[in-house]
């Protein structure tokens, strides 16, 4: 056998601890994912059009929505929409959020998430919540202030409409137990590939 084939002849024959070490890998990531709080979201998709433009070509206008959908994502964050959201949010707990600015903040960024479809003005908005009721009224907030403010940024051409009502997920959101669960045990077999490699061949082997 040659040296090239060392390598695999040792992976071979650790195949059983392997498999192990990433199902080990896959219910540690799943433990610890119990330890985070449960959270639903809620979804809802906007878009963003500019009516007005009628002597510019349709990639340039598709091209420009899609900025102002990205800036609008990053403005979204801002503890101004925050406390505009959370202002006319009905049926929201306010205390749910701390009461110091920087976890206030921290915590705003880490209830949000926000994509913009390439090439478009298609906007999808989310909100995390231990109570989906709550993350609904959050999601809905949110976008009525992103369609009252975005004229105020970039002008009264801009016009956001409401495309996709607000879907609120059936289970938990969040942790994802499938993903954490396969990042698992993709951890696990590479470090039991790393350890199969790098450890000293008994003699026989």
């Amino acid at each position: 056998m040659t040296i090239k084939d060392q390598p695999i002849r040792s992976l071979l024959a650790s195949w059983k601890a392997l498999a192990g070490l990433g199902i080990a890998g896959a219910l540690i990531a799943l433990a610890v994912s119990f330890l985070q709080p449960l959270q639903y979201s809620s979804t809802v998709r906007l878009l963003i059009t500019q009516p007005g433009s009628i002597n510019v070509d349709a990639f340039t206008v598709l091209k420009s929505n899609e900025r102002i959908a990205q800036n609008l994502s990053q403005l979204l964050r801002t503890s101004t929409f925050f406390e505009n959201i959370l202002a006319q949010a009905q049926g929201v707990d306010a205390d749910y959020f701390p009461a110091q600015e920087y976890e206030r903040r921290a915590a705003w960024n880490r209830s949000i998430s926000t994509s913009v479809d390439t090439g478009s003005g298609l906007m999808t908005v989310s909100v995390y919540h231990r109570d989906v009721t709550q993350a609904r009224g959050l999601v809905v907030a949110a976008s009525n202030e992103i369609a009252k403010q975005a004229p105020n940024y970039f002008g009264s051409a801009i016009r956001v409409q409401v495309i996709d009502s607000p879907l609120d997920s059936r289970w938990y959101a969040r942790p994802n137990f499938i993903n954490n669960a396969m990042y698992g045990l993709f951890t696990g077999i590479m470090l039991g590939i790393l350890w199969s490699l790098l450890r000293k061949p008994e003699r026989g082997e």
